[in-house]
């Protein structure tokens, strides 16, 4: 359970019940033109690849502290 990125997580939960979030998942599952699904899939994708950039940088960083502690307690 350390190893999830909580706030990444929170963070894309919170976009998602936003009306811009809304509104993103309603053109993709809900909407019956083809363009304004198209549009939203994009959409979709491009929010899905920050959040996997953010959850990535949010554990790089988590290593980093977590690699710095053990020094700082090795060194101590």
């Amino acid at each position: 359970m350390r190893h999830i990125p909580w706030f990444t997580l929170a963070a894309s939960i919170v976009f998602f019940m936003t009306p811009l979030g809304q509104s993103i998942v309603q053109s993709v599952f809900y909407s019956g033109e083809a363009l304004a699904n198209s549009i939203g899939q994009f959409m979709l994708l491009v929010v899905a690849g920050v959040v996997l950039a953010l959850a990535l940088l949010e554990c790089g960083i988590k290593y980093y502290i977590r690699q710095r502690r053990a020094r700082g307690a090795a060194r101590g």
